[in-house]
């Protein structure tokens, strides 16, 4: 792909539960269309089927249904229609997320981390939002060694807010980020690297002067 591009998008965990729990999309043959057929074992979960039980024969079904059924029907629709964060030529790849008490509400606070990784990453919020965000990048330049510090929002007005750019290593140097992890007890950022763990604070008020 020659678009060379990174995003955050967010998705509600109980759509994507709501999306998995309907039906599948199924194609009889190749030259039939496909269509929506019913979902034969909803609120499936992995180590609930037995064996030794009446229906014996349920795990053999359920791998054929794998087999033919291996495609949603309906979509995930995002929380927002337009991703959260987007940036030309930088390849995000780590993720996570601080709440911060705001003025007159909570502010999902985004710290983006560059270069390396896989296709997609993925962060969690907390367990009370309820919201899973999903990094999305495709082949750019690598700007490696960097954290991008951004405002998660709904609010158009504000979204794709950058807060910060935090650069971690000297000029010249090169290396991905392998992984990011908040420590809210000491309100402090830990940067996984190859040989080594940056402790970054999350409050950097103290780095920039006041304006008077």
């Amino acid at each position: 792909n020659s678009i060379a591009a990174s995003a955050v998008c967010a998705f509600n965990l109980s759509a994507i539960t709501q999306a998995f729990n309907g039906p599948f999309r199924y194609q009889e043959n190749p030259r039939s269309p496909w269509l929506a057929t019913p979902n034969p074992t909803p609120n499936f979960q992995c180590g609930m089927l037995n064996d030794d039980s009446q229906n014996e024969n349920l795990t053999e079904r359920s791998l054929q249904d794998a087999q033919r059924l291996f495609l949603m029907n309906d979509v995930v629709q995002p929380v927002t229609v337009d991703p959260l964060v987007t940036r030309d030529n930088v390849r995000f790849s780590r993720l996570a997320v601080d709440i911060v008490q705001g003025r007159d509400s909570l502010y999902h606070v985004m710290y983006i981390g560059t270069g390396g990784g896989g296709q997609w990453a993925e962060g969690r919020s907390s367990n009370i939002s309820k919201v899973k965000l999903l990094l999305f990048f495709w082949p750019a330049c690598v700007n490696y060694g960097v954290i991008l510090k951004t405002l998660s929002t709904t609010n158009r007005n504000l979204r794709g807010c950058y807060l910060e750019e935090i650069q971690l290593l000297p000029p010249g140097q090169r290396e991905p980020i392998r992984s990011l992890q908040i420590l809210h007890s000491n309100r402090s950022l830990f940067v996984g690297l190859k040989e080594r763990v940056l402790r970054i604070p999350l409050e950097r008020c103290s780095t920039y002067r006041n304006e008077r």
